[in-house]
Order: C-alpha cells, then sequence, then structure tokens
C-alpha cells in the first residue's frame, strides 16, 4: 500500500506540474476570442486547483512514510 500512495502521490505532483506549464502556456500567448479578464480569472483558478492538487500529492507521498 505504501508504493502505491508513493506512485499516486508522484502522478498527481506531475499532473500538477504539467497544469502550471499548461497555464503558463495560456497565459504568455492567449487565444484571440478571449477576453483578459477570462483569461486571468482561469488563470487563477487553475492556480488554486494547481496548488490543492500539489498539496495532495505532497500528503499522499508523506503519509506513505
Amino acid at each position: 500500500m505504501r508504493v502505491l500512495n508513493v506512485i499516486c502521490g508522484l502522478a498527481v505532483m506531475l499532473v500538477s506540474l504539467h497544469l502550471v506549464h499548461a497555464i503558463h502556456h495560456f497565459v504568455s500567448r492567449p487565444p484571440r476570442d478571449v477576453s483578459g479578464a477570462t483569461i486571468w480569472m482561469g488563470a487563477a483558478l487553475a492556480a488554486v486547483i494547481g496548488v490543492f492538487s500539489f498539496v495532495g500529492g505532497c500528503l499522499l507521498i508523506r503519509r506513505s512514510g
């Protein structure tokens, strides 16, 4: 069960890092048909989700030890 917790924690952390990478690309080159407020609101929401996801991954790894 410990190995599964570590694998799941690492997977969640990798997905969180991928989300941050996607936010970076979306904010640096936004689509033309999306307004500025919508971009920043979506980026803020994705950042909050990313932080919670990263903390969840850390807690999964910590719980396995």
